[in-house]
């Protein structure tokens, strides 16, 4: 368990390209939709790279700048939660799409969270930063957004969603938004936990650094 809470990002990231090797291969061969939502999933396997390896100072924002918590190494996010709620995303709500690829608002759901981590990253976090920049901003901006982009206008080209798949792949996001991310962080914080992130997990946001500002 201490080797995947360590390294499941870095794991991710060699799921995503060993994907990325059988899209390139197969690419003609496999459907359209299929592979739009390989796609998608790869994006996010990035986007948690980046947020929690490469640059990787996600959880010091999370944890110091939104959260001003006195222990930002490990409140309200820590490794352990952090790796849990990633992972039933990346391997839950992304990759369960990737095989029942003609349920359309399967597919949608994780497309909308997608676009809302526009929201949270490319606008929240950056005007309480005063950046320009946080990671997972990179993957939504070159990945998620284009994918997303992809997937809606090849599914309303070809007739593909009814007016309830967008409606359920609606309240699925928010659904999916609420239970994993919101209700997520507070059920599995713990402040007395043994796991604590990086320095470099904290970057600037860490306790010495960003509290003296």
């Amino acid at each position: 368990m201490d080797f995947l809470r360590k390294y499941w990002q870095d794991l991710g990231l060699i799921v995503a390209v060993g994907v990325g090797i059988y899209l390139l291969n197969g690419w003609r061969t496999i459907p359209t939709t299929e592979g739009l939502l390989w796609l998608s999933f790869i994006a996010i396997l990035v986007h948690q790279f980046e947020e929690y390896r490469w640059p990787g100072y996600f959880p010091g924002l999370f944890n110091g700048l939104i959260f001003k918590s006195d222990h930002p190494e490990r409140y309200p996010l820590n490794p352990q939660s952090a790796m849990i709620i990633n992972l039933v995303i990346a391997y839950v709500f992304y990759l369960v799409p990737v095989f029942f690829p003609s349920v359309v608002w399967l597919g949608l759901a994780p497309v909308f969270m997608g676009f809302f981590q526009f929201i949270w990253h490319g606008i929240f976090a950056n005007r309480l930063a005063k950046t320009i920049y946080n990671p997972g901003l990179f993957a939504v901006v070159f990945l998620h957004i284009p994918i997303g982009v992809w997937y809606i206008q090849h599914i309303v080209t070809n007739n593909m969603a009814t007016a309830v798949d967008w409606i359920v792949g609606t309240l699925y996001f928010i659904v999916a938004v609420y239970i994993l991310i919101v209700k997520g962080n507070m059920w599995l914080k713990n402040e007395n936990t043994r796991h604590a992130f990086s320095p470099q997990q904290l970057g600037m946001f860490g306790r010495t650094s960003f509290l003296k500002k």
